[in-house]
């Protein structure tokens, strides 16, 4: 065999050697993905009743395990979702039917801050968020005297954590927070609990 051969032979059983190393060794590869950090809630915003009063509000939030320091906002202006109509589970059916039809034949689209389908429901009634311009309309209002349904305000209060003692934090985790949020929306003066997060 010639030097020449002899040394692509061994070049090639080399280069094999090589390959085969490079298929059963793995290198490790650097993790660049940041893990997503632990969801925060700083505060909730809670849709009471009609007519419920700031003292009635902080005996109802005392039976809940916070687990941190908060600060209350009574009765907040929150969102333009202010006004609701609460309607017996008999009559529901019947009243849902009128408005649709009179939504949809004189294009009252503003009635309603949802779609009709989407509404609470809270024992044996059913409540509606409606609009201001509702409010303000004859025909709705015509729709409500016929079923002896009135038109009632949402009362909207805001709380936010506080730091406490320890670590300086000024949240609950998030899964806290549902479990708290679950709670709330079985009491009969709470129609829905919105959770506020931090972000990064």
């Amino acid at each position: 065999m010639s030097k020449i051969n002899k040394k692509l032979a061994i070049f090639i059983v080399f280069l094999t050697l090589v390959a085969l190393w490079g298929l059963f060794v793995k290198t490790p590869v650097e993790d660049t993905k940041t893990p997503y950090p632990e969801s925060k809630v700083g505060g909730m915003t809670i849709q009471f009743k009609d007519g419920i009063s700031e003292s009635e509000v902080k005996a109802i939030l005392q039976h809940y395990n916070m687990t941190r320091n908060y600060r209350l906002t009574y009765d907040t202006n929150y969102s333009d979702m202010d006004y609701y109509i609460m309607a017996d589970k008999d009559n529901w059916s019947d009243i849902r039917s009128e408005l649709v039809t009179e939504m949809k034949e004189n294009n009252k689209k503003n009635w309603t801050l949802s779609i009709p389908a989407q509404f609470m429901k809270k024992e044996d009634y059913y409540v509606l968020p409606v609009s201001e311009q509702a409010v303000k309309d004859e025909k709705f209002l015509a729709i409500l005297d016929k079923y002896d349904i009135k038109v009632d305000t949402f009362t909207w209060c805001k709380i936010r954590f506080l730091y406490s003692d320890g670590p300086r934090t000024y949240w609950i985790p998030e899964e806290d927070a549902i479990k708290i949020k679950n709670e709330m929306e079985q009491n009969e003066n709470i129609f829905s609990v919105q959770l506020s997060y931090l972000f990064p």
